[in-house]
């Protein structure tokens, strides 16, 4: 972008144009919320993240009075190496603007690149989601490049492979249902009966974000809130109420975004690796040019967003399409 100048900001510059009754600032407008309730966001000091581990002993087996105890096996799980990437912007104005220009509250550079930060660290996780099913390894998606786990499947796969070499699991649906009651249950099923990567159960997934688009807002939490079944004629009760499921949505998922209106997911964050990571910033820094004299304005951070498991999170792109990734 050019210099902001006297010639381009004429009309809010002393003794030039119109006396403006208010000179406001759409910054504020931009401001969105955190992913926190199910994107993990951790700060880390090295210019890769990487992210490993291992499954457990599996189970105890029972063996005869007398005879060896059987041996138990442990493997080692995919290695996800997170890179860092910068972002930053910068605001260049000519001495002449910066004399004499009115509404100097409305002209906060620092606050006005902050929370641009702010939006990038908003709409990057959300690529997570948007981009989920039809990328593997490390993928770019609206300008972020988003990490997946290493197993060389989406995000959102219907062929997840074990390391232990049992059968693949899949974290979504190979139909695409959409979200209604009765397709609510199916995913929350699927979701609850995930193995680990020997084969045993997850205990316990814990409390479930149903996340969606603004579009599958309403419906998400008619079918989570409802005092009874939602869509049903009969007065059983909705076993879904009481918190253990909550409704998050977000501006970034519609297709207005680079979205779905249709896609939904579930996220149970106690055990999902959804991660943001903040290498650095934001860092601030202005400087005079000393041949224009232009003061330059910027912010700029290091962070990386991805997916170092999939375990705990479950999709479907709701477009009642057949999907196999």
């Amino acid at each position: 972008m050019s210099a902001e100048t006297v010639s381009t900001w004429g009309a809010a510059v002393r003794g030039v144009g119109v006396e403006f009754r208010e000179f406001f600032t759409q910054n504020t407008l931009a401001e969105t919320k955190g992913w926190e309730p199910v994107v993990q966001y951790v700060t880390d000091d090295a210019s890769v993240a990487t992210f490993s581990g291992k499954t457990g002993a599996g189970k105890a087996t029972r063996y005869a009075e007398g005879a060896a105890i059987p041996k138990a096996s442990r493997y080692k799980l995919y290695d996800t190496a997170f890179t860092h990437d910068s972002y930053g912007g910068q605001l260049e104005i000519t001495e002449r603007q910066l004399l004499n220009r009115e509404f100097n509250d409305a002209f906060d550079e620092f606050k006005d690149l902050t929370i641009a930060q702010n939006v990038a660290l908003s709409e990057a996780p959300a690529q997570i989601f948007n981009g989920g099913f039809a990328n593997s390894g490390i993928f770019t998606n609206r300008g972020y490049r988003i990490t997946t786990y290493a197993d060389g499947k989406n995000i959102f796969s219907t062929a997840h492979p074990r390391v232990d070499g049992g059968s693949a699991q899949s974290n979504a649906s190979s139909t695409g249902i959409p979200l209604t009651e009765t397709n609510f249950e199916t995913g929350r099923i699927a979701l609850a009966e995930q193995l680990q990567d020997d084969g045993t159960p997850i205990a316990n997934m814990g409390n479930v974000y149903v996340v969606v688009p603004l579009a599958l807002e309403k419906t998400g939490q008619i079918i989570t809130g409802s005092t009874l079944r939602s869509g049903t004629a009969n007065n059983d009760i909705n076993v879904y109420t009481g918190g253990g499921y909550t409704v998050m949505s977000s501006v970034w998922l519609g297709s207005v975004n680079g979205g779905s209106n249709t896609a939904w997911f579930l996220v149970a964050p106690s055990v999902a690796g959804l991660q943001l990571i903040r290498r650095t910033g934001p860092m601030m820094d202005q400087s005079v040019d000393k041949n224009t004299k232009s003061t330059l304005f910027d912010v700029h951070s290091w962070f990386s967003a991805g997916s170092k498991r999939w375990h705990g999170t479950w999709a479907s792109k709701g477009d009642s399409l057949a999907y196999s990734s």
